[in-house]
């Protein structure tokens, strides 16, 4: 059995090894550990230090090393080995991930490799396929079943064709164009009479993706009809290969992670120690156009110069209006955004998500606008400052749930990534209204506020 570590301390161990020169025990510590801990390790080691490392591990070691790295990672290792031995490790790995590996490879290099290959065909078919598809994340198409066979002779198939294979649960059964007509559970061939002919206990209900599908189709397909393997298929229907669940645990965390950056306008490729160059050129172009979208909401304030240069307190209420604006219409562009990607609503739902929203905006506008009211007429001691935040604060948090509503939705129906603009043209109507709502009141009873 195989016990979790603690990264740290498995590091610190490596690291006693290496610096006391015996690489022959850090291999061996490695050995004792699970392929996924041995391949943080190694990430971790400078290096040179991978490279010695390395050097002391076979092919089928390093196989199971480099499908527990990201694509990143096994690059860097990569370029420790030489071609032959690179070659040796690909055809001991799963064919996705050495497609994976030979991707982010240069052309001339990863070309070397599969001429290296003893069986480079799958690999090379799977690279043809975009990274981000279906086609590009899932394995080569298993052995499948033929509908007339029977039972028994399908039993007698799987123990010659699936004796390597660790997990299989769903068997696929094709017609004589290798087109997908159904499915076998295992279970259920395990049960059945020997005799029985596939198509009998076969199920015609296949739900399969095509290969250009987007990987994060392919993630929500599976968590939908909770699946362990979704099958690829061609514009003919053939079965092409198919996509394990453990395929898309990592598609889960880098689309979670690209939306997250996109609502904050950055590069979803933006790491924490990126070069200083590629975080500014990340950066910056959306700075500038926030920068444009400020002095849109600062051009509104201009237009009030005479109205806070006679109530100076106006100033200090200001960024409140603005601020609960902005909270609120990021609350409800984050549910949207959200729910469009996961394919929840559409823009032809937008009325219903605008009705929905709209009264959600009302009730809190209502609370949090007496609550604001009574705090600045208590505090200046003016009922009148009071009743006008309130009701630009109302006024603003109905706004801020129709934008956040309506911008990405609309964004969607143009077919702009709601993630990626969303926060600047919601954060935009919200000050812009905020000042609008708060200094024109403000105006209107300035009388009142002197």
């Amino acid at each position: 059995m195989v016990d979790p570590i603690e990264l740290n301390d498995a590091l610190e161990r490596l690291h006693a090894f290496l610096e006391g020169a015996d690489l022959e025990g850090a291999v061996a510590y490695l050995r004792t550990l699970h392929p996924a801990d041995s391949a943080e390790l190694i990430a971790e080691l400078e290096p040179e230090q991978q490279a010695a490392v390395i050097d002391r591990l076979q092919a089928p070691e390093l196989a199971e090393v480099f499908e527990q790295l990201d694509e990143e990672d096994m690059a860097d290792v990569a370029q420790h080995l030489d071609v032959e031995m690179l070659a040796d490790v690909l055809d001991e790995m799963e064919p996705d991930m050495a497609a994976d590996l030979l991707g982010e490879l240069e052309p001339e290099q990863a070309a070397e490799v599969l001429e290296q290959m003893e069986e480079p065909a799958d690999v090379a078919a799977l690279m043809t396929y975009a990274p981000d598809t279906a086609g590009g994340i899932m394995t080569a198409a298993p052995p499948s079943l033929r509908r007339f066979w029977t039972v028994a002779e399908s039993i007698c198939f799987l123990r010659t064709h699936y004796a390597e294979e660790e997990d299989f649960f769903t068997l696929y059964v094709l017609d004589r164009h290798a087109r997908l007509i159904g499915l076998v559970d295992l279970k259920a061939l395990i049960l059945a009479e020997p005799e029985q002919t596939i198509e009998e206990i076969m199920d015609r209900n296949v739900i399969s993706v095509r290969a250009t599908a987007d990987q994060e189709e392919v993630a929500q397909l599976l968590q939908r009809y909770d699946l362990v393997s979704l099958p690829v298929v061609d514009d003919e229907e053939r079965l092409i290969g198919i996509v394990m669940i453990d395929d898309v645990v990592d598609v889960i965390e880098e689309e979670a992670t690209e939306d997250i950056y996109r609502l904050a306008q950055m590069s979803p490729d933006s790491e924490i120690y990126s070069p200083i160059p590629e975080s500014v050129r990340n950066r910056l172009p959306w700075l500038v156009v926030n920068l444009a979208t400020a002095f849109l909401a600062s051009s509104v304030v201009t237009l009030f110069e005479g109205t806070i240069a006679q109530a100076a307190v106006l100033a200090a209420f200001m960024p409140i209006v603005a601020g609960q604006g902005g909270n609120a219409g990021t609350q409800t562009m984050t549910i949207i955004v959200r729910s469009l990607a996961l394919k929840e609503i559409a823009p032809r739902d937008t009325f219903w998500a605008l009705w929905h929203e709209a009264r959600v905006g009302i009730i809190n506008g209502v609370s949090v606008g007496i609550l604001v009211a009574l705090i600045a007429g208590v505090w200046q001691g003016n009922p009148y400052l009071g009743l006008v935040i309130g009701l630009a604060m109302l006024g603003n948090l109905i706004i801020a749930a129709l934008a956040g509503v309506f911008v990405p939705m609309m964004l969607k129906l143009v077919r702009v990534d709601p993630a990626l603009a969303s926060s600047i043209f919601v954060t935009t109507f919200t000050d812009v209204f905020g000042f609008l709502l708060f200094l024109g009141l403000a105006t209107y009873f300035l009388q009142y506020l002197d």
